[in-house]
């Protein structure tokens, strides 16, 4: 006989998305820097709520944004180069960063962005075996990130948190046009998109 899966709805009260980001301390250590650590409600963030963490000092704190974005006129040859080197910035980052987030905004005609599951996977598995992993949130800004499997996936493959900032935007621009109710605000379309995202990542 197997224990039934945790049911997200009956038994709420078991289970939360809180999400402690930031360096960790050694838990065999037991000492009030385990504490020292940002709690977000959930792993979903808003554009706002991005930026906040962008320049972000308390504690003295501080974020560096990694660029996962290379020229097109590189070709593949750019593309491996450009894994290699993200590799390398958010190692070195990880020295003087409490939050990297691995940004695709500089995506362009001119700028091809790395896929963001494959950029996250190479930085969280370097930073392991430099074992600097513990040290950084990880935190991933792209327009890849849709749907509650892109999330789960993405967290899956070390992400603390994720901006989708397109499917935001997007929203946001349905709404100006008219498609959407004008009286939706942004906050508004965040909290109705999070709380989606949030239930589907529960199940």
């Amino acid at each position: 006989v197997t224990n039934p899966p945790i049911d997200p709805f009956r038994e709420k009260v078991v289970m939360s998305l809180q999400c402690p980001i930031g360096p960790e301390a050694n838990i065999l250590q037991p000492s009030s820097k385990q504490v020292h650590r940002l709690w977000l409600k959930h792993p979903v963030l808003s554009i706002a709520d991005l930026e906040v963490l962008k320049f972000n000092k308390h504690r003295n704190w501080s974020t560096c944004v990694i660029d996962i974005t290379f020229p097109a006129s590189e070709g593949p040859s750019g593309y491996l180069q450009t894994l290699q080197t993200i590799c390398e910035e958010s190692e070195k980052a990880s020295r003087t960063h409490q939050i990297l987030i691995l940004s695709d905004r500089k995506a362009s005609s001119d700028r091809i962005p790395i896929s963001s599951l494959l950029a996250l996977g190479a930085i969280h598995h370097h930073l392991i075996e430099t074992r600097a992993r513990m040290k950084v949130a990880l935190v991933v800004e792209t327009a890849e990130a849709r749907e509650v499997h892109h999330i789960c996936v993405l967290m899956g493959y070390g992400a603390d948190a994720i901006c989708p900032y397109l499917a935001l935007e997007l929203a946001s621009s349905l709404r100006n046009q008219g498609v959407l109710d004008p009286s939706f605000t942004d906050e508004i379309i965040f909290q109705n998109y999070a709380q989606a995202m949030n239930t589907g990542i529960s199940k």
